[in-house]
């Protein structure tokens, strides 16, 4: 059952989940094979990073807040800016596994019903610095509405 939130999600996120894990590093180190999330979320951002440093945010950069309101692993040949219609979301608000804080994902935010025309939207970056956790109030809350992460969305300049 989507979330409360779904209607009003206007942040895509393309999150590169290792599907491998590392090899052994006697052997070198080599890439670990990486599977491509979409991420939907409903994002509210602030103002801040118009021209001066403010609050730890720098020039480009707005502090958000965020609701996850479904993922999908992205399928053979799609890019991660289509309309996603025929993909298989999973629309429950919890967080693909593997997302944690730290991840640096590229990101969209705009109107969603429009893509993949991608007019009218601002691409950047998301790094999230806190996710909601898995126990008590926050698994309440994230039955209901979806998992919560904060962090900062960049402008790409």
């Amino acid at each position: 059952m989507p979330t409360p939130f779904a209607p009003y999600a206007n942040l895509r996120l393309l999150f590169r989940r290792p599907s491998a894990p590392p090899t052994s590093l006697r052997e070198g180190p080599r890439p670990a094979a990486v599977e491509l999330v979409v991420i939907e979320a409903f994002a509210e951002l602030s103002a801040g990073g118009d021209g001066t440093e403010a609050g730890g945010l720098e020039i480009g950069q707005q502090a958000l807040s965020c609701n996850i309101t479904r993922w999908a692993i992205l399928p053979a040949g799609a890019t991660w800016l289509q309309a996603g219609t025929s993909w298989p979301w999973n629309d429950t608000g919890l967080r693909p596994p593997g997302l944690r804080a730290g991840e640096k994902l590229e990101a969209w935010e705009g109107p969603l019903t429009a893509l993949p025309t991608i007019t009218g939207g601002t691409p950047g970056w998301v790094t999230i610095h806190s996710l909601s956790g898995t126990g008590g109030i926050d698994a309440l809350v994230a039955a209901e509405a979806g998992d919560e992460f904060s962090g900062v969305f960049a402008v790409n300049r």
